[in-house]
């Protein structure tokens, strides 16, 4: 009967042991600004309750991308098999990535995207091994940098000005 109950006691004991050292990490993740046109910078920010973690790992998905989601560097490239994103974690836990969607391989388009942010480089949270944030970011198209009411009287005057120039480099 003794052997039976230290049996049970032991698999208590390393069965709260593996639940302990299994338990998920606790992530943040934001984002600014959450609505953005497409070729601004966004910063992504948060933090991870891990001790003695030196990067999280980010990745975006979204329309027209990959399910599994992708880099943020590169969309083309498919998070996970050693592409990711990552994030330097500072000694208090706190992370920051500014995301310029000017300069980036792959193309958005309009719309809303989920930016995740994992504590394991293995893709999209799948599965209980990896703890995760998620935030939402919804892209405009770029702005039209055409030319503004505001453009005309400069140019009226640019040319006024040229035409003056000529003429009194003709009469001289």
């Amino acid at each position: 009967m003794q052997g039976r109950l230290s049996l049970v006691f032991l698999a208590v004991l390393v069965s709260a042991l593996l639940i302990q050292g299994g338990s998920a990490d606790h992530l943040t993740i934001g984002a600014s600004p959450e609505l953005s046109a497409i070729g601004e910078r966004l910063v992504l920010n948060g933090s991870t309750d891990a001790k003695g973690t030196i990067a999280v790992f980010l990745l975006v998905s979204g329309p027209g991308l990959d399910k599994r989601g992708v880099c943020l560097e590169n969309l083309n490239l498919p998070a996970g098999h050693g592409y990711f994103t990552s994030a330097y974690v500072n000694p208090d836990g706190t992370w920051r990535y500014i995301w310029d969607t000017n300069y980036l391989a792959g193309r958005l388009i309009p719309g809303t995207y989920t930016v995740y942010v994992v504590n394991l480089p293995l893709g999209l949270p799948h599965s209980g091994s990896v703890s995760f944030a998620k935030t939402n970011v919804t892209f405009t198209k770029i702005p039209d940098p055409g030319l503004g009411i505001d453009a005309v009287p400069l140019c009226i005057a640019g040319m006024t000005g040229a035409g003056l120039l000529f003429l009194c480099r003709r009469k001289g």
